[in-house]
């Protein structure tokens, strides 16, 4: 056994962990088991009654389990940040630092009637739930999650219906949508008693692609 003392006095036996498993988080509850029944058992069978800490000092044995068993715990706050956050960005995201509006959904008939709702870049998920892209909470005759779903396809600069998650149907221009449909301008979704028109702001004639270059 390699008897070592961090910084911190914990003592551990530095053959079988390359830094100190009290102060790293990541050490199992079992590891640190093994390692105190390594640490007594050196003192009881006549080990060496010192050793070198991780500066190079030579300090006692019982004073290394002295600060071993009075050191605090490692807390939360000792362990590193997690730097992914998992959020996927965007494309706009990515060449612009913002989401821009790419289109509107405007209700012409229903509850919502004459409310507006943004659509961003990418799928744009339509439910009663507040965590919808287009939330048109307190509609019960909309599903929950992801009724429909409009995309919008930065590339080629196209709005497209998608049939949602939801057993309910929903209709572009009162015709069912059971596959992937290009829209146009002004066409009108149903999805449950609601009509809604697509009003967009990115196409043919104009991109964020287009002030993005103009800037550049």
């Amino acid at each position: 056994m390699n008897l070592k003392r961090c910084n911190n006095g914990h003592f551990y036996d530095a053959d079988k962990f390359t830094s100190c498993p009290y102060c790293n988080p990541t050490v199992s509850a079992s590891e640190l088991t093994v390692a105190m029944d390594q640490a007594q058992l050196y003192e009881e069978t006549g080990a060496p009654s010192e050793f070198d800490d991780e500066d190079g000092k030579t300090v006692s044995l019982q004073d290394a389990v002295s600060a071993a068993v009075n050191a605090p715990a490692p807390s939360a706050a000792d362990a590193k940040p997690d730097m992914d956050d998992n959020k996927t960005v965007s494309y706009y995201a990515q060449s612009m630092g913002a989401d821009p509006v790419v289109g509107w959904l405007v209700c012409i008939e229903g509850s919502y009637f004459g409310e507006s709702f943004k659509l961003k870049s990418g799928r744009n998920f339509i439910g009663r739930s507040s965590s919808m892209d287009v939330a048109l909470t307190g509609d019960n005759s909309v599903s929950r999650e992801r009724h429909a779903i409009v995309i919008y396809e930065p590339k080629a600069r196209i709005f497209i219906a998608q049939p949602g998650d939801s057993r309910e149907l929903f209709y572009l221009n009162d015709e069912v949508v059971l596959n992937n449909e290009k829209l146009k301008n002004y066409d009108v979704l149903t999805v449950g008693n609601l009509k809604l028109m697509l009003v967009a702001c990115c196409g043919e004639h104009f991109s964020w692609d287009d002030v993005k270059k103009t800037e550049e």
